[in-house]
């Protein structure tokens, strides 16, 4: 029987030399170069061993000429969709795509045209607005509710807007980005219905879904059959295994004609195929190896948003959102001033960098989230040095 490996999150590995955006445009965005980075959404927590000897292994050869989309990508793909998330995936159901955001774009393009509307729920993962921006479409804006300390959708706001002839797409984040969500069945089987109703498209991000908390559970848009005609799924590697910069992701699509779309909006723009080392590391992480690492890593993680809530909910005034799932602690410090003042004063008194929460459309003005993928030894004292100030 083979020994189980037991991953280190815990000691911390210096990304200095390796050109990594969270630490290299710290100067830019916060004004200080040695502020410490808790904002892009990569870990700062290393991808597993097996995967970098493959990559290595890979290296080793001296040609990097094109590849093919070979079998073992794909069968990887549907192993673990099947595995880690009970959705059966076909093969020809299946796209390679650089990240989800470019299939963000391409979906925009496929499904709707120059001029037509694409809904969202807010506050959301920034190129969501973007992205429908850049393609000269128009957004509408459904702000989820706080209720309870976490977010919930407005039903009614949201049919509202699907029943305007010029929406025709819905950008969906399952689980939710900056909030940590873990919708229910239930609420995705209601957003399916509404969107059934009124012929919209739903795009659902999903790139999240293997960062999930028990007792919460994932639910994917792919096991809701009356999904299967009019839903796009997006997911990547990036997240749960830090490879963000191989940019290795690919989509599901049951529909035959709007994989059609989707696809020929892809040629269009040069864009359904990822480079050799992005299949590299899709064919070895999904597997029964990645399945044991994530394991570990979300346990790790679950443990760090806990303390990190626990601390920060003890500073009178600041709203705490625990996430379901995610590395991602949302919380709100309007009760401080405004957003601007706030900024300063963490990266001036707390020296600590956050993701602020306009990145993410206006009903996110005043809060900020905190990246939870970090070494306890460096996470824990920068949540002291942000209590300590406010």
């Amino acid at each position: 029987m083979e020994e189980k490996i037991v991953y280190d999150f815990d000691t911390a590995i210096s990304r200095s030399g390796t050109n990594a955006e969270k630490y290299e445009a710290r100067q830019r965005f916060f004004g200080k170069a040695d502020v410490e980075p808790f904002w892009v959404a990569d870990m700062d927590l290393p991808s597993p061993e097996f995967l970098v000897d493959a990559l290595h292994a890979r290296i080793v050869h001296p040609m990097f000429g094109y590849t093919e989309q070979y079998a073992d990508v794909f069968e990887s793909i549907q192993w673990w969709m099947q595995h880690e998330h009970q959705a059966a995936v076909e093969f020809k159901q299946l796209s390679l795509s650089p990240s989800v955001v470019t299939s963000i774009s391409m979906a925009i393009q496929a499904f709707s045209e120059p001029g037509d509307t694409v809904a969202l729920l807010s506050p959301v993962y920034g190129p969501f607005y973007s992205c429908t921006k850049l393609n000269h479409r128009k957004v509408a804006d459904c702000p989820l509710r706080v209720e309870q300390g976490k977010f919930e959708i407005d039903f009614l706001t949201l049919e509202q807007q699907l029943a305007r002839p010029e929406v025709k797409l819905l950008l969906f984040c399952n689980p939710q980005n900056p909030g940590g969500r873990a919708w229910s069945f239930q609420c995705l089987e209601l957003v399916v219905e509404m969107c059934a109703k009124h012929g919209v498209i739903l795009f659902s991000d999903e790139i999240h879904c293997d960062i999930v908390f028990p007792p919460h559970r994932h639910h994917s848009v792919l096991n809701i059959p009356a999904a299967d005609d009019m839903a796009v799924v997006a997911h990547s590697i990036g997240k749960t295994f830090n490879t963000s910069g191989l940019q290795s992701s690919f989509t599901i699509i049951k529909n035959a004609e709007l994989r059609s779309r989707f696809r020929t909006a892809q040629e269009r723009s040069h864009a359904g195929d990822i480079n050799l080392l992005g299949k590299v590391a899709l064919e070895h992480a999904l597997s029964p190896k990645g399945a044991e690492y994530k394991k570990q890593l979300v346990a790790y993680i679950h443990e760090n948003t806990r303390q990190v809530c626990e601390r920060l909910q003890q500073i009178d005034g600041l709203l705490v959102m625990p996430p379901e799932a995610t590395f991602l602690v949302w919380s709100d410090f309007r009760a401080f001033g405004d957003w601007q003042t706030v900024f300063r004063k963490l990266i001036q008194e707390a020296n600590v960098a956050l993701s602020g929460g306009t990145f993410f459309g206006p009903a996110g003005e005043g809060w900020f989230r905190i990246n939870c993928a970090h070494p306890r030894a460096l996470l824990l004292p920068a949540v002291e040095r942000i209590a300590a100030s406010f």
